[in-house]
Order: C-alpha cells, then structure tokens, then sequence
C-alpha cells in the first residue's frame, strides 16, 4: 500500500485490477520464477561461472575456457537427461558486453537456469578448494542454493520452511561477502531481487504452490503465435493478429441445442 500511495503521488494511476471487486493488496505473492530462477539463480549462475572461465578452466583464452566448462555442462545434461538446456556455452552466455557496468548473468529462460543449480553444485564440489576462502565462500553458497530449491520438493515438506528460511540466508550472507572481496565493485554485486528472494523465503510460505511457469508459457505462446513481419506500430493490431491466428489453427467449437426427451 505504501508502494500505490508513492506512485499516487508521483501522478501515476494504480493498476486497474485494484478496482475489481474482491481483489487486496494481501492476495499477491511473491514469485519463484522471477526472484529466484531468473534473479538470485541467473546472478550467482553467472559470477560463479565467470570465475570457474577465469581460474579453473583449460585454455588460452575465454572463448576456449568456455567451451571447456560447456564440455562439463553437456556430460552433465546427457548423464542427467536434463530436458531445459542451454542452446550453447559462450562469454556472452554468462557476461555481458558492458562486463565493466554490468555484473555477470545467466542469458537463459526460467527452465534452463533452474537445470544449472545441480550443475553448479557439481563444478563447485570439483573445482573449488576449501583452503581458499574466496572459494570456499562460492562452494557454500552453491550448497545453500541448492538447498533452497531442494527445499521446495514434496518429499522436504516437513522441514521445508525452516530449510528454505535458513539456506537462502545463508546464501546471501555468503554473496555478500563475495561482494566484498572483490571489492564492492560489479563483480557478484548484489541485485535488488536479493530483497525479494529472502523476503520470498522467509514469508514461510510454499511458493511451488503459487509460482507462474504456466502462465509464462503460456505469454510465450501467445507472443509466438502472434509474430507479424514488418513493424506494428498499434497494440490492437498484434491481439487481432493474435485471436486471428488462433482461431485458423484451432476448431470453432460447435453449441448443439438437446431437445428435451
């Protein structure tokens, strides 16, 4: 409510579901997808490996240091049939061209970034030392990660609450203190969808009962199907093209009138 009243006064109007009947401030949650898979996950997921390029790969330059984690990353997805892959291991899958403004990131959907925390669990086990506390610091961090998203499964209902409340705190003092070695600069800096993560975690809630992966799908469908060449310039014409579309590829449904016997 404080957040709608500062808008208000900065002459924004609320969003017009707060008019609908039934609908408070209170219902909405939140997300998984967009706290965790595509915040805190696609943030660590790209400093880690950015450090793993760096350090611990063979090669003499990025480019062949990269292939050479991705050799890693594909054993992996074949061992573990991992279905949400990433289309290729590169520089620019984990670091952005602007490296000196912006920290490193995971470019990837939901699914694919999620599929990596296992992963980054395993490169951590095997390439990181425990004599080294920088290292150390990552090893830890990608094992309350881990846990975090292990906590979310139905076979870790019963402790799942506490688990998850005291991993992702964990997580983030660990990142943070990353942050801090490497000189409070862009290097594992931490991203305001840190806030949203443990405020996520610690609401003691069970967010894979409410997270949005089908309602994602289901807006990259739609923005699939609705793909016009040329530019559109009006938002009617892309949902006309849209309805359009769906209603050449799917039957109209037939209303048959039943006489009563």
């Amino acid at each position: 409510m404080e957040l709608l009243q500062r808008e208000w006064e900065r002459g924004k109007m609320p969003s017009p579901i707060f008019a609908c009947f039934g609908i408070f401030n209170h219902l909405f949650k939140c997300d998984w997808l967009h706290c965790a898979d595509q915040g805190v996950t696609a943030d660590f997921m790209g400093n880690f490996f950015a450090y793993l390029v760096e350090k611990k790969m063979p090669g003499s330059n990025v480019h062949d240091r990269s292939l050479a984690l991705g050799g890693h990353l594909e054993t992996f997805y074949e061992e573990n049939h991992v279905e949400d892959r990433l289309k290729e291991f590169l520089p620019k899958t984990f670091q952005s061209e602007k490296k000196k403004k912006r920290p490193p990131r995971i470019k990837g959907n939901a699914a694919t970034t999620r599929a990596l925390v296992p992963f980054g669990l395993l490169m951590a086990n095997k390439f990181l030392d425990d004599d080294v506390p920088v290292e150390a610091a990552m090893k830890a961090a990608a094992r309350h990660l881990a846990n975090c998203y292990d906590s979310l499964r139905e076979t870790s209902k019963p402790f799942c609450h506490d688990a998850l409340y005291n991993s992702s705190k964990n997580f983030a003092l660990q990142y943070d203190a990353l942050h801090k070695h490497f000189g409070s600069g862009v290097k594992w800096r931490p991203m305001p969808k840190m806030h949203l993560f443990m405020e996520l975690c610690s609401a003691w809630t069970e967010p894979q009962k409410f997270w949005n992966y089908r309602d994602e799908d289901f807006g990259g469908s739609v923005a699939k199907q609705s793909k016009m060449k040329g530019m559109w310039k009006r938002l009617s014409a892309f949902c006309t093209h849209g309805l359009d579309m769906f209603k050449m590829k799917n039957r109209v449904p037939r209303i048959v009138r039943r006489t009563p016997a």
